[in-house]
């Protein structure tokens, strides 16, 4: 018998072994339960503000696209209710100095009749990742296969995106978390707003996972007797 087996197995809603029971360990991946990140007891409305740019992007409105994918996603796969509103803008001031500033994330919570406010930092960049990479090909002449040094051009999209979670009730910091998302495409001139999406994507599971419960496998080791 599996020692601590009947334990794990009444708590776990889900386990595959990886090896069977003639071996003196059993590997089993589990789905476990997590609660969102932040508690969202009597939280219904969420209002998401502009975001802070690090740098304009020439090819889009970084906080507009930011902004509406993400109401997009929290609405559609974490269930809570968006306030359809023109993003507000936040004052020019050092984040640290704004997030102290209880009263005012009060204010806008009563202004848009918020629940819970979020607000971020952001940044877009590109990167050329272009150079030599060692590629395995057919031999047209003597059909082998051979390894050759090529150059290959490759262009990197890079997304960095810090949230802040702020309670209107009290206008407190709830939470705050940094997200890097990071994607290498072979060739130049890929659409940088899918590019974009791309990234957010990357990161979707984890963001979600703020405001929402969500199931995340672990890997356990349980040993014959």
């Amino acid at each position: 018998m599996l020692l601590l087996a009947a334990g794990i197995l009444a708590t776990a809603p889900f386990w595959v072994p990886a090896a069977l029971a003639k071996s003196d360990v059993v590997h089993v991946s589990l789905l476990v339960p997590q609660p969102a990140k932040v508690d969202m007891t009597g939280i219904r409305r969420v209002l998401v503000t502009q975001m802070i740019v690090d740098e304009e992007v020439p090819e889009f409105d970084l906080s507009h696209e930011l902004v509406g994918v993400l109401r997009h996603d929290l609405k559609e796969k974490a269930g809570l209710d968006m306030i359809d509103v023109e993003p507000p803008a936040l004052p020019e001031q050092p984040i640290r100095d704004l997030l102290a500033n209880t009263g005012f994330w009060h204010r806008l919570a009563e202004t848009y009749h918020a629940d819970l406010i979020i607000a971020g930092e952001t940044s877009f960049k590109t990167a050329d990742r272009s150079g030599y990479v060692q590629m395995d090909e057919i031999s047209p002449m003597t059909g082998q296969r051979i390894r050759r040094t090529r150059f290959v051009d490759r262009e990197a999209f890079l997304l960095d995106l810090r949230l802040f979670l702020v309670r209107g009730a009290g206008g407190e910091l709830a939470w705050e978390d940094h997200f890097n998302g990071d994607k290498t495409y072979n060739g130049k001139g890929f659409d940088r707003l899918s590019g974009l999406f791309d990234m957010y994507e990357q990161m979707g599971d984890d963001i979600r996972s703020l405001v929402a419960p969500r199931q995340r496998q672990v890997q356990r080791t349980l040993f014959n007797e």
